[in-house]
């Protein structure tokens, strides 16, 4: 497995316009106890390598004490056989905080922040920080193979030349129609996606943990596949690869996730031009046709979709998309994650 990438709060400094997942001041966090039990469901590392643990927000650094306490029970379970990355915006970080980060065998610092939905505040650290991870002898990261044994850094956000920067129609993004994505942007089909997340034991394969909850992608279905805390992650995994319809999605193919219920590809694919994009389509698909193939009671479900208020906003935020052909170009993956 190459990548868990987990929201172990939503709590965060901030309340970005942007925000796919509703992270503000006060948004729900796990418990101590809680973080120990999902990380005792998480896949055995003599069995199923996973190559990085992502622990993001939220702000991760918001609530320090839940955070060093998840990197301690994380490098108990897997002594350091398994990178771990932190995902911050940057704002709370600052030399001591680096300092125990590293002696936490933090391997990676990312500072996700560096777009126009973060406060200008924000913005103007970027030199700042650079000089703080530099004299700890942290190096910028290339996304090669000499990453992975030296400490390293990066700077990104949502913007155009990243994969999230049309931004998915998720959250507050979604309500305030600040979502410019298309039918072409075919979100399964790149990193964060849903493509391989079954395909725990090869490369390729990330999976989404907002809190407890286990979703196939960081842009979330409207409810999870499992949560962590009732069952172990592989458990999980292995029940859903049975299902035709999460097979799909396995595949990047969202567009097909109806064939077994006698719901066409090509229909599929008209919604999704006529919804604006894949991910309003997969609300759509599993709130009319298959909500019960997905787990209830989940604390981060977004629960029953309407579709037709936020086709409502969509019209109004851009021209509808042309209905020409029913093929869909398909872009490239990223191969080389820097988080979700």
């Amino acid at each position: 497995m190459d990548s868990i990438y987990w929201v172990v709060s939503r709590d965060c400094n901030q309340k970005c316009p942007h925000c796919y997942n509703d992270s503000e001041p006060g948004a729900p966090s796990l418990r101590a106890d809680e973080i120990s039990r999902c990380v005792a469901h998480l896949p055995d590392p003599d069995d199923v390598p996973i190559s990085r643990i992502i622990l993001s927000g939220g702000e991760v650094l918001a609530w320090t004490a839940l955070l060093f306490h998840t990197l301690q029970q994380l490098h108990e379970r897997y002594l350091g056989k398994t990178a771990v990355w932190v995902q911050t915006n940057g704002d709370l970080l600052d030399a001591p905080t680096l300092d125990r980060l590293l002696d936490e065998h933090v391997r990676r610092v990312d500072v996700s922040s560096m777009d126009r939905f973060h406060p200008r505040s924000t913005l103007d650290r970027l030199e700042i920080l650079t000089q703080l991870f530099e004299s700890r002898g942290m190096v910028p990261a290339t996304g090669t193979a000499d990453d992975q044994d030296r400490l390293t850094f990066g700077f990104w956000g949502a913007t155009e030349d990243q994969w999230i920067g049309p931004l998915w129609p998720r959250g507050r993004a979604r309500q305030k129609g600040l979502s410019a994505a298309r039918p072409e942007h075919e979100f399964c089909r790149m990193w964060s996606g849903a493509r391989n997340f079954l395909d725990y034991r090869s490369e390729g394969s990330e999976v989404n943990i907002q809190l407890d909850d286990v979703y196939p992608c960081c842009p979330m279905t409207c409810r999870p596949i499992g949560r962590l805390l009732d069952e172990p992650l592989i458990q999980i995994l292995d029940r859903c690869a049975h299902d035709p319809v999460l097979q799909a999605l396995n595949q990047g193919r969202p567009e097909a996730m109806g064939e077994s219920l006698g719901i066409s590809e090509e229909y599929g694919l008209r919604r999704t031009r006529e919804l604006g994009n894949h991910c309003l389509w997969c609300d759509e698909f599993f709130t009319k046709h298959a909500l019960d193939r997905l787990a209830q009671g989940g604390r981060t479900e977004r629960g029953i979709v309407d579709i037709d208020l936020n086709l409502e906003a969509i019209r109004r935020q851009r021209p509808a998309p042309e209905a020409s052909p029913l093929c869909i170009a398909v872009r490239p993956i990223v191969t080389e994650p820097q988080g979700s």
